[in-house]
């Protein structure tokens, strides 16, 4: 909202600007005239260069607002391959934990026939 409120202060400053600048300058009618043809021309350009920028942050936002719902679901994928990842190496964890207590279980019986 704050950018249409300087947007349109933007647009009513230059319109009031030309228009004062213009009814100022002492030219002749034909000058005037003129003056006043240039001066439309330029407020045209101004505001269709408005729209076509105003264009290109409405499309920017909506690009925004797509890359970020993307964000979400790019998090979702991440926290089920993370889930399957613990469920796929859950076994041979155990596996591990088994094979670690065995090897300790030998270490043991290895250490007390030594101190025999």
């Amino acid at each position: 909202m704050k950018f249409k409120n300087i947007l349109v202060g933007f647009v009513v400053g230059t319109v009031g600007g030309l228009v004062l600048a213009l009814l100022n300058a002492p030219k002749s009618g034909k000058d005037l005239q003129s003056s006043f043809t240039d001066g439309s021309s330029t407020i045209k350009s101004a505001s269709n260069q408005i729209k076509e920028e105003i264009g290109n942050i409405k499309n920017s936002v909506l690009r925004a607002k797509h890359e970020t719902s993307n964000i979400g679901e790019l998090v979702d994928e991440v926290k089920t391959l993370v889930s399957n990842f613990q469920q796929d190496i859950e076994p041979n964890v155990d596996n591990l934990k088994t094979g670690v207590d065995d090897i300790n279980s030998r270490v043991s019986k290895i250490e007390k026939k030594l101190s025999e």
